[in-house]
């Protein structure tokens, strides 16, 4: 017969444990964490608990600090001079740090506060765009979304050519390295090309974007010959970028912006000087979303904001993400680990690069399903785009603007230009009119 097991009766005092007296007296009354105070007790336990999740300023540490000071029992002045030593000790060591930057921190206003609403059901909200315009080929992106942001020669068996194929079927594009040859349609790859190297030979690709391994050395010096090479190579015929790192995107822009270019790729993952050698620099750390602010506001110091388009790199999880980055000056976003994820493989954690590929590698998924999930998921994504470019009174995503946002916290109006909600206080510095 099988034993029944007893059920503990607790007080409910279920305290961090650094706000614990450290008086290792045997006789010392400590912090009541489990004591069992007889009939009802339990169901004190789950009231106090419950009341400490309804309250963002009664938390659960708050509730069980009340509840241990007026708790019954013996309390010395020794043992209540020991728990608020402890407590003070613990607020103390408490770091007070501000959360990443993310878009979750920016919200869209409503069209009503700016303009007519447009008829949903009337008019169509066109979410073709394209990059290099100029250019006898240019990129054509039936949907503003590009695949790119990590490493496809990383990913287990033939995932990366899935990954063209569903770029082909969207009409959309993907970034790939040139030393990974991949059979499939040609004129939705843009070709990453390292400027330190010989140019390889350029085949029917859709566009090539340019970087170095070190951002500190992205200037003229170091990138015009190789972005003259590319311009050889392909008669001139398809748009050419060049990246612009987090780490110095303003330097970048300035320095390249005389050599012709025709998009800029801002990299919201490439904060240090060294380039970022991870297959999914995404899992490292929040995506430096300052970056696409400061690549615009050189971009229109040199009044060049409506001839060189600007692709967004990093962290872009869904519509409303991409949607955000549009109005800040984005023609174009990259899906990155969001892609991967959204394959339809199951992740049981996302933790770090290795993880992920083993578990990518450790299931069998039908080729056409993957490119199905691919497909689905960046059309969701250009749902999603044109819902809110809709809701903000726009019969085009590329109609998109700044002042369809507002920011919710002064450090992300700091790195974005977005005024302030409720204050229209703009608190971002340094940005430098353009020349007369």
């Amino acid at each position: 017969m099988a034993k029944t097991k007893t059920t503990p009766i607790f007080d409910g005092a279920i305290l961090s444990r650094k706000i614990k007296p450290k008086d290792t007296d045997a006789n010392a009354i400590s912090l009541p964490i489990g004591k069992a105070i007889g009939p009802g007790g339990a169901s004190v336990a789950r009231t106090y608990k419950h009341a400490a999740g309804k309250s963002n300023t009664y938390s659960p540490e708050v509730v069980d600090m009340i509840y241990h000071m007026a708790r019954e029992g013996p309390f010395s002045d020794k043992h209540a001079s020991q728990f608020v030593a402890a407590k003070l000790s613990a607020e103390r060591e408490r770091p007070h740090l501000s959360p990443p930057l993310t878009w979750d921190q920016l919200v869209f206003l409503s069209a009503n506060l700016t303009r007519l609403v447009i008829d949903p059901y009337r008019e169509r909200c066109n979410s073709q765009v394209h990059v290099g315009a100029n250019r006898p080929k240019p990129l054509t992106l039936q949907w503003p979304i590009i695949f790119g942001g990590f490493d496809l020669s990383r990913l287990p068996g033939t995932l990366a050519r899935h990954v063209v194929q569903a770029a082909a079927k969207a009409g959309l594009a993907v970034s790939l390295d040139p030393h990974w040859p991949i059979d499939g349609p040609s004129d939705v790859r843009i070709l990453h090309v390292n400027a330190a190297k010989p140019v390889p030979p350029i085949h029917g690709v859709a566009a090539v974007e340019l970087d170095l391994p070190m951002a500190s050395e992205m200037d003229r010096h170091h990138l015009a010959p190789a972005v003259d090479a590319v311009r050889e190579a392909t008669d001139g015929q398809v748009p050419v970028g060049i990246v612009a790192p987090a780490f110095n995107a303003r330097s970048v822009v300035d320095q390249t912006i005389e050599l012709g270019i025709d998009f800029f790729v801002a990299d919201a993952q490439w904060t240090q000087d060294t380039r970022p050698a991870n297959s999914f620099p995404e899992l490292l750390a929040a995506p430096a979303i300052h970056v696409l602010a400061d690549t615009v506001d050189r971009l229109r110091h040199h009044r060049c904001e409506e001839t060189v388009q600007v692709i967004y790199r990093g962290g872009i999880r869904g519509g409303a993400d991409a949607g955000k980055a549009i109005c800040l000056g984005a023609t174009a976003v990259s899906l990155g680990l969001s892609a991967v994820i959204g394959m339809g493989f199951k992740l049981s954690e996302i933790r770090d690069e290795q993880t992920l590929l083993k578990q990518l590698a450790g299931e069998t998924r039908e080729p056409e399903d993957v490119v199905n999930h691919l497909y689905n998921f960046a059309k969701s994504v250009n749902i999603e785009v044109t819902m809110l470019a809709r809701a903000c009174g726009k019969s085009s995503v590329s109609n998109m603007e700044p002042e369809d946002m507002r920011a919710l916290t002064s450090a992300v109006s700091a790195a974005t230009g977005i005024p302030m909600v409720g204050k229209d206080l703009n608190f971002r510095v340094g940005t430098e009119p353009a020349d007369a």
